[in-house]
């Protein structure tokens, strides 16, 4: 095949876009390992920079490992990289300058720097975080785009990506790519999660996941992990993000955090043997939207089981084939109980135009409505976990002594009554006992939570279990004294109100017995986790 004809002007272009491009990533190279020598300098700003990451319990390890710096002032890079010979036209097009009334400042001045790597191992960009508490400058500052940095392509941590598949590909077995890949929200994220063993994980820089995104991440695993935060903003981003990673022919699981847990915040509190529980345990993408629709209906009552069937076949209207819906409907059945033979009839009804529940703002036709709720103080969130780890005959049950408990919800009281009954006759109580002894679905909400309590990794249960007793047993003393108190107020006969100030003083001094008794409890718990921070950072 003959060659296109290139003229002389074209060729001297793309050899000038060619020798600029390599100027650029030598200069933000330069500008990284400046940075990083910053970072153990005397100075004012380095102490902040290394006090911050104390603080956040990065190790000396993963500042080396992820080419972690600061920027000491706004001034010392530009002498600094004229020094190496870059002019202020490269660093301008390299994102590290910004111009203020003929000015020229570094535009991370005084900032944590986190480098932006490619696979390649070029420096392409920086991901900068303030460390001083101000309202006029943003938290975080990225790079703004430049030949060589887009944004939206930017994977943090796939240089290291690289860097492990290259490993395995070393250790002489045949190559078939990473296991799987974890994506996280942060960069912070990304650095605990490879300090407590798990090097396969990266994150965004803080925008949607993007097509492109998906592509880069698909050369090293077709298998991903979704572990964003736990709160509500993660949710809808991981919902979002299943179907851009499904878009590109990935396997999505996800992994669920607790509420308002982020994967920094998790590790550092419960350690890596549970979140590698949590990740083992990752629900199927398509599966986990089912899941999280199922959690806003009360689907005891037909209305909201409806509107739940309803949105859940509209989700699964946007699948690709006709054979992938119907793996799904059986899931769909499983919430609602509706036949599949009538769930298939209601799908094919389905507008394939109607978005799905967690793309719909105004246009939401068939908003969700939250489950019916009741108000839970410290009290009831402890009668749940007792209650819940009874019937789901928990191991450090045996460690704790749950007799003579009180319950004023009835719904609880009568679950502990069919308790106390199976133990009289030799029986371990439990779910399917407790649902053959009463009609749990037409009982009270709190029960209902009861029977599909989600337990929190917690590396102690029984002394939290023992925390919970006596909560239950303060307030059951806290009523009876509330309530003498109150038939003293209007009795008349003294000696009879004698009589019951008195019961309302010994209730009182029992009362302060109980809250001493919580305290040791709970110093005795943060003891023993410290304990446990203490042996895995020195094990670290």
């Amino acid at each position: 095949m003959p060659l296109p004809e290139m003229k002389d002007t074209d060729a001297e272009e793309i050899s000038r876009k060619k020798n600029e491009r390599a100027q650029i990533l030598g200069c933000l190279k330069d500008a990284a390992r400046y940075y990083y020598k910053n970072l153990y300098l005397d100075t004012k700003q380095s102490e902040l920079a290394r006090t911050y990451l104390n603080k956040r319990q990065i190790s000396r390890e993963s500042i080396i490992r992820f080419g972690i710096g600061c920027s000491l002032d706004f001034e010392s890079l530009i002498p600094y990289l004229k020094g190496k010979g870059y002019t202020t036209e490269i660093m301008r097009k390299a994102g590290l300058i910004g111009e203020s009334s003929g000015r020229m400042f570094d535009a991370y001045g005084k900032r944590l720097i986190f480098p932006l790597i490619n696979k390649d191992g070029d420096v392409i960009g920086f991901s900068a975080r303030l460390l001083e508490n101000r309202d006029d400058r943003a938290k975080y500052k990225n790079t703004t785009a430049t030949p060589v940095f887009n944004k939206s392509e930017v994977v943090f941590g796939i240089n290291l990506l690289k860097k492990l598949r290259d490993q395995n590909r070393d250790t002489g077995a045949e190559y078939v790519g990473l296991e799987n890949i974890i994506i996280v929200e942060g960069q912070i994220d990304v650095i605990t999660m490879h300090q407590f063993g798990f090097t396969n994980t990266v994150a965004g820089l803080g925008t949607a996941l993007t097509p492109m995104h998906a592509r880069r991440l698909k050369q090293f695993s077709e298998n991903i992990i979704l572990l964003l935060d736990g709160d509500e903003a993660g949710r809808k981003a991981t919902l979002r993000s299943i179907d851009v990673l499904r878009s590109q022919a990935l396997n999505v699981r996800v992994a669920s955090l607790p509420e308002g847990k982020d994967p920094d915040e998790f590790l550092h509190t419960y350690g890596a043997e549970d979140l590698r529980k949590i990740l083992d345990n990752a629900t199927e993408g398509i599966k986990y939207k089912i899941d999280v629709l199922a959690q806003q209906y009360d689907l005891t009552e037909p209305n909201a089981r409806a509107k739940f069937v309803h949105e859940s076949l509209v989700v699964l209207k946007a699948l690709n084939s006709e054979s992938e819906r119907e793996a799904y409907l059986p899931i769909v059945h499983s919430y609602s109980t509706i036949p599949v033979d009538k769930l298939r009839i209601d799908l094919n009804e389905i507008d394939d135009k109607i978005k799905p529940y967690y793309e719909r703002e105004d246009d939401f036709n068939t908003p969700i409505e939250p489950p019916e709720t009741v108000k839970k103080d410290g009290y009831t969130l402890a009668d749940l976990f007792i209650l819940a780890s009874i019937l789901y005959s928990k191991p450090y049950i045996a460690e704790v002594d749950t007799t003579g408990l009180y319950f004023m919800d009835s719904g609880l009281k009568q679950a502990y009554d069919y308790i106390l009954l199976a133990r009289d006759h030799g029986n371990t109580p439990n779910i399917s006992g407790l649902y053959s002894y009463m009609e749990v679905d037409k009982s009270t909400p709190l029960l209902r939570e009861v029977t599909r309590y989600e337990f929190l990794p917690d590396p102690f249960p029984a002394l939290t279990l023992k925390s919970c007793i006596l909560k239950n047993k303060e307030r059951a003393v806290r009523i009876e004294k509330d309530r003498i108190q109150a038939e003293c107020a209007v009795e008349q006969n003294r000696e009879v109100r004698d009589s019951k100030m008195k019961e309302v003083i010994a209730l009182t001094k029992q009362l302060e017995a109980i809250k001493v008794d919580i305290e040791k409890v709970n110093l005795d718990y943060s003891a023993k986790r410290a304990a446990v921070h203490k042996r895995k950072s020195k094990e670290d």
